[in-house]
């Protein structure tokens, strides 16, 4: 099944709950399975410069279906540095897969917490929405 609609918006807010909670203004992107923008929120109060962010950890996720804690680590190597270059992935934590079943449906990136490990909670916070 893909990406719903519904899916999306409940994956935005599930992010966006566990942000309040922790008292921080992010940004927020799905993607579905092939890296394409389903959904966004940027939070009152969050920097511009999450948005895109977001959205290129949301497509590195999608490119891999794993997420990016997995792959940042090889992010130096060519076949990821071209995907930096041409697709905007940004391989970096913050980007979780979602799934329906064992069904690789999309992404979500989140930007905007005061470090990556924290970028990473909120996602994953969302991924079962």
């Amino acid at each position: 099944m893909p990406l719903t609609a519904e899916k999306t918006k409940r994956v935005i807010a599930a992010a966006e709950v566990k942000a309040t909670e922790l008292g921080l203004q992010i940004s927020i992107a799905i993607v579905d399975s092939n890296g394409l923008m389903k959904g966004f929120l940027k939070m009152d109060g969050a920097r511009f410069t999450t948005n895109d962010i977001a959205l290129g950890k949301a497509k590195a996720c999608a490119g891999t279906g794993r997420s990016n804690a997995e792959t940042a680590e090889r992010a130096d190597r060519p076949v990821f540095q071209y995907q930096l270059i041409h697709y905007g992935s940004i391989f970096a934590q913050g980007g979780e897969p979602l799934f329906d079943g064992d069904e690789f449906i999309g992404a979500i990136g989140v930007s905007g917490a005061p470090g990556g490990p924290i970028d990473e909670e909120i996602a994953k916070a969302a991924v079962d929405a």
